[in-house]
């Protein structure tokens, strides 16, 4: 849930270029969890070119916004650098 709630929080403050490096999980990983955010409907206007997506228009849709507000406890605790980022991520892979 933590990569998720990252990418949407990202996506929101307009920051950094996003990948899976920045998350610590494989590029095809990362997709798939575009491709997820995208069809549950929580983000909108992902550009699409062949099998690449650029991030640069996209945006959070109505219900994205909810589920950041909905999770507002892990903003509380969300990062200030990339770098403790992927930490962060993993405290959520371990609990499962």
């Amino acid at each position: 849930m933590r990569v998720g709630f990252s990418i949407l929080k990202e996506i929101k403050d307009k920051r950094a270029a996003l990948s899976g490096q920045v998350y610590g999980i494989k590029d095809i990983e990362f997709e798939r969890m575009i491709k997820l955010l995208e069809k549950q409907g929580y983000i909108e206007r992902v550009l699409r070119v062949g099998d690449r997506f650029s991030l640069k228009p996209v945006r959070l849709s109505e219900k994205g916004e909810r589920f950041l507000m909905e999770h507002a406890e892990l903003a509380d605790e969300y990062p200030d650098s990339m770098e403790e980022l992927k930490e962060w991520v993993r405290a959520d892979r371990a609990k499962e």
